[in-house]
C-alpha cells in the first residue's frame, strides 16, 4: 500500500517531467534541473545521449504539453462548474474527461476527446507517450485536487476530488 506522502512525492516528480520548476524547494534546482532537462531532452527526442552531461533548455515539446495540460484542466473544470451552475450534470463532464485521461486513449496519449489535442493528431508524436502519459495524469490530478480544495459546493468538491484521485492512481500505475 502506497502512503499518501509517497504518492504525493511521486506525483510531484512526475509533474517535474514537464515542469522542472515544480521541484524547486524540494531538490537543489541547479543539479536537478540540469539532469531533468537533459532527461527530458533525450526522452523527447530533441537532444543526443550526452544531454544529461551537457544540460539543454527544457524541450519546447514538453513545455507546450505542460501548458496544454493546464489549459485543458482549466477548460474541463470550467465546463463542469458551468454545468453545475446551469443545472447540468457536472459529474458526467468530469467522468467523461476522467475516462479519456485514464482509460484507453483515443489518440496516442490519454486526452479528453472534447478538447483539442496538444499537437496535430497526424504525423509523428513529438514525445514518448510512455513518458508523457503519467506526467499528464499527475499534473491534471494535482490541478483538479486544487479545484476540489477551493470549492465550497460539496457536490463539485466531491466530483473534482474523485477525478483527482482516479488520475493520481492512473499516473502512479503508468509510472511503473
Amino acid at each position: 500500500m502506497t502512503t499518501l506522502v509517497h504518492r504525493s512525492v511521486t506525483l510531484v516528480s512526475l509533474v517535474g517531467r514537464l515542469n522542472p520548476a515544480a521541484l524547486d524547494g524540494l531538490i537543489p534546482h541547479e543539479a536537478a534541473h540540469g539532469v531533468l532537462d537533459g532527461l527530458l531532452a533525450t526522452r523527447a527526442g530533441t537532444a543526443g545521449g550526452a544531454a544529461g552531461l551537457n544540460p539543454q533548455p527544457l524541450p519546447p515539446v514538453a513545455a507546450a504539453l505542460r501548458l496544454s495540460v493546464a489549459r485543458t484542466v482549466n477548460a474541463v473544470a470550467n465546463a463542469a462548474i458551468t454545468a453545475r451552475v446551469s443545472g447540468g450534470d457536472a459529474g458526467r463532464i468530469l467522468a467523461e474527461a476522467g475516462d479519456d485521461w485514464c482509460g484507453t486513449p483515443h489518440g496516442r496519449i490519454p486526452w479528453p476527446r472534447h478538447w483539442p489535442l496538444p499537437w496535430p493528431p497526424e504525423g509523428p508524436l513529438p514525445i514518448d507517450p510512455g513518458f508523457a502519459t503519467p506526467a499528464v495524469q499527475a499534473q491534471a490530478a494535482l490541478a483538479l485536487q486544487g479545484y476540489a480544495n477551493g470549492i465550497a459546493d460539496e457536490q463539485l468538491k466531491s466530483s473534482f476530488g474523485e477525478l483527482a484521485e482516479k488520475l493520481a492512481d492512473a499516473a502512479l500505475q503508468n509510472a511503473g
